[in-house]
């Protein structure tokens, strides 16, 4: 599937990008919206965070791995990704994973968005990294018909405009 694609690819950015602290995007309450529920994922976003720009609009996404094997596959990514780098003990870290939120920009105009920055979760609500990309190193994401990632898309874009 395409959004697979999509998350491999971010994940492998985020895994080689330079690390430093960003800003939040949204001071107000949480309000998660569920988007979809796909491969035992689910996918919100907090519409509390949604904020219009012009052209391009900021939003959080929160993917939740709501079964064992969904959440062993997102570890097992990273902990390839740490294999290749001579240090898989680093992958330790994600044995209780349970969420990921992403920090995006939606340039609306052109259907693309760029993930900004990735926090990974365990089961309690503890942060387990949080990964920025430098900003001259964030790639630009197209977004694909009927996809989920178009509905969300579509959905953070059209937010209260």
């Amino acid at each position: 599937m395409e959004y697979k694609k999509i998350i491999f690819f971010t994940l492998l950015t985020l895994l080689f990008a330079s690390c430093k602290s960003t800003q939040t995007l949204a001071d107000k309450p949480e309000n998660w919206h569920n988007i979809a529920v796909i491969e035992d994922v689910e996918i919100y976003i907090d519409t509390a965070s949604i904020r219009h720009e012009g052209a391009v609009t900021y939003a959080r996404e929160k993917r939740v791995y709501i079964s064992d094997k969904s959440r062993k596959a997102y570890a097992d990514k990273i902990k390839a990704e740490y294999t290749k780098m001579g240090k898989p003990e680093k992958a330790d870290k994600w044995i209780d994973f349970s969420y990921c939120i992403y920090n995006c920009l939606y340039e609306c105009t052109n259907k693309r968005f760029r993930v900004l920055s990735v926090e990974d979760f365990d089961s309690l609500g503890n942060r387990i990294v949080r990964t920025t990309h430098a900003k001259n190193n964030i790639r630009w994401l197209n977004v694909e018909n009927d996809t989920v990632g178009d509905y969300t898309f579509f959905f953070v874009c059209d937010y209260e405009q």
